[in-house]
């Protein structure tokens, strides 16, 4: 077992494997966001795959799509504007996924430490806002965060859906993770 973290954009060779680990755990378009195909290929196109890797093999996910542009699904659904005085110091934290055999453990930690490692040393980025959902929700919380809001209600194509705001400080995160490993 080969563990490793890089970052990859949505031109490579291992951007498939991404879409296919998405698919299975996360469905096609889990919120039933209108045009669904167009948004996501223009979030993928501006966002930072940061990809956790069992040898050459995708079994983690975390998409990091920065704020400002309007088009990721946390500022379609809330107004990010009241929570990110500079939301172009803050992203979107989406697309998280594990594969179910590196769940549990150490592995989550692991991702999400050199994921905020990378975050630090490469970008601007402080703040992080994720729209989510149960146990993800609590799952950052136990990380630092706090929910902003608990009850943000997206309708999409013919379901309404519930989530939580919750803000994260990336270097909160990174103390956090580092201090529990």
């Amino acid at each position: 077992m080969s563990l490793s973290v890089r970052v990859i954009d949505s031109a490579s060779d291992l951007f498939e494997s991404v879409r296919q680990l998405r698919s299975r755990y996360l469905g096609t378009n889990p919120a039933k966001e209108d045009d669904f195909e167009r948004r996501e290929q223009l979030r993928d196109a501006m966002s930072y795959h940061l990809i956790y890797l069992d040898n050459d093999e995708v079994v983690g996910t975390l998409r990091v799509t920065p704020l400002g542009h309007g088009l990721s699904f946390v500022e379609r659904a809330v107004n990010v504007h009241a929570y990110f005085q500079q939301s172009t110091d803050a992203f979107d934290a989406n697309r998280l996924v594990l594969d179910e055999r590196y769940r549990g453990g150490r592995h989550l930690r692991m991702f999400l430490l050199q994921a905020a490692i990378w975050l630090k040393a490469n970008t601007h980025l402080r703040f992080i806002s994720a729209l989510c959902r149960g146990q993800l929700a609590a799952l950052y919380v136990g990380l630092g965060g706090r929910v902003l809001e608990e009850d943000v209600t997206w309708t999409g194509e013919q379901v309404e859906r519930r989530y939580s705001l919750v803000y994260l400080e990336l270097e909160s995160v990174y103390h956090n993770v580092k201090g529990a490993n």
